[in-house]
């Protein structure tokens, strides 16, 4: 017990850390509303991640949702530390593929290929958006490209029993 409460300190000290150096930042350029919207996107973050560690701590993986769901061929929106977080947990799968990702910096280094927005990319059975504080205008951008069911990583954390 005291070794999540411990790991739940860190990360609440470590977000605590990162608002406030943003709030400094956001406060000596004048911009409150800059200041909220990212405080709004780090808490979101925060209980998102701690969810996800719940899960763990419970035994559980990311991967049950897309096997409930039947979704074997998986593309990630977003490749910044959420999108490395759940291609590092579904790699390993034998029953789900990563089979690319879509991101604004294409030339980044990735173990799977990786597709601009503004590409063609091949069909799969769900798209799952990392950015989850533009999951709205995310979603809109990819249903006009592709077919696939899209889901914000909030869903397939919450959803995950």
């Amino acid at each position: 017990m005291g070794m999540k409460k411990g790991m739940i300190g860190m990360i609440g000290a470590g977000l605590g850390a990162v608002v406030g150096g943003i709030g400094v930042s956001c406060l000596k350029s004048g911009s409150e509303a800059k200041l909220l919207a990212k405080i709004e996107k780090f808490k979101g973050y925060y209980y998102m991640l701690n969810q996800w560690l719940m899960l763990k701590q419970e035994g559980k993986s990311l991967e049950q949702y897309f096997v409930d769901n039947g979704y074997k061929a998986v593309a990630i929106y977003g490749m910044g530390e959420m999108g490395n977080r759940l291609y590092e947990e579904l790699k390993g799968s034998n029953e789900v593929k990563v089979e690319y990702v879509i991101d604004q910096n294409t030339a980044a280094y990735s173990e799977v290929k990786i597709f601009g927005l503004e590409e063609e990319f091949p069909s799969v059975d769900v798209i799952v958006v990392t950015a989850t504080f533009a999951y709205d205008e995310i979603k809109e951008a990819l249903l006009q490209k592709s077919n696939a069911l899209v889901v914000s990583l909030n869903d397939v954390i919450y959803e995950i029993d």
